[in-house]
């Protein structure tokens, strides 16, 4: 193991340290997701280039799922 482990820059990551960041943040739920989607596509972006670091897209996964979350919320409440 290098001594930058869980900083987010290895690639691919190991599954246990994206677990621990999604309950980190209050997002558990959505690791298994992220994970899956990001082990679909390689871990690499349009271009074909691998990311450098999976933290920084799990943190816009968990933003994403935060504000769709807020949403939903505000939907049901104005439709009582």
């Amino acid at each position: 193991r290098s001594s930058q482990q869980g900083f987010g820059r290895e690639m691919p990551p190991d599954y246990l340290l994206v677990e621990i960041y999604f309950d980190q943040k209050e997002a558990l739920a959505q690791a298994a997701p992220f994970f899956r989607w990001y082990e679909s596509i390689n871990w690499t972006g349009p271009r074909g280039a691998t990311y450098k670091n999976w933290k920084v897209l799990a943190s816009g996964w968990i933003f994403n799922y935060h504000q769709e979350f807020k949403l939903q919320k505000r939907l049901k409440f104005n439709h009582l």
